[in-house]
């Protein structure tokens, strides 16, 4: 694939992959959290008593390192994948929508075997129109052709 094929968004990936859209609230809301139940400057409102907070800020650390851990996981796996990985003709076999995200599911060839493989997103105009029986090309990592992506889904046009 030419640079520009491969050029995918990190902002498409965060709005699109259901696993890096949660991977980055999960910092935003333990300090959103934490930040609002300490006390105001008028020292009223929710409070953590002053004991806690170590305990709490420990845990607020922790989720923020596993949460942005999972998010550069993420991106760095699927920017990988779409450098290095083989671009082959998938078939959409199987979708499954619920409130705000969803699973598709797909087949395809990648060196003379059939693969099954699919991913979780984030329900948006993109992924709403996908289809069971729908033609996509994909994205195969080369390394392990078990793990594919659809490839409009995450670039920038």
């Amino acid at each position: 694939m030419d640079q520009e094929e491969h050029r995918i968004s990190i902002l498409r990936i965060l709005w699109t992959d259901y696993p890096a859209f949660y991977a980055s609230l999960v910092p935003l809301v333990a300090w959103t959290v934490y930040l609002a139940w300490t006390p105001d400057w008028r020292g009223s409102g929710p409070v953590i008593t002053p004991g806690a907070r170590p305990f709490f800020f420990i845990l607020v650390v922790l989720a923020t390192c596993g949460g942005l851990s999972v998010l550069a996981w993420r991106i760095w796996l699927l920017a990988m994948t779409f450098r290095y990985g083989a671009q082959v003709r998938g078939k959409i076999s199987r979708v499954e929508l619920k409130r705000d995200h969803g699973r598709v599911e797909y087949t395809y060839i990648f060196d003379h075997q059939e693969y099954f493989s699919g991913t979780d997103f984030h329900r948006n105009a993109r992924t709403k129109m996908l289809r069971v029986g729908d033609q996509v090309m994909l994205v195969v990592d080369r390394q392990k052709p078990e793990r594919a992506f659809i490839r409009h889904l995450y670039l920038n046009r």
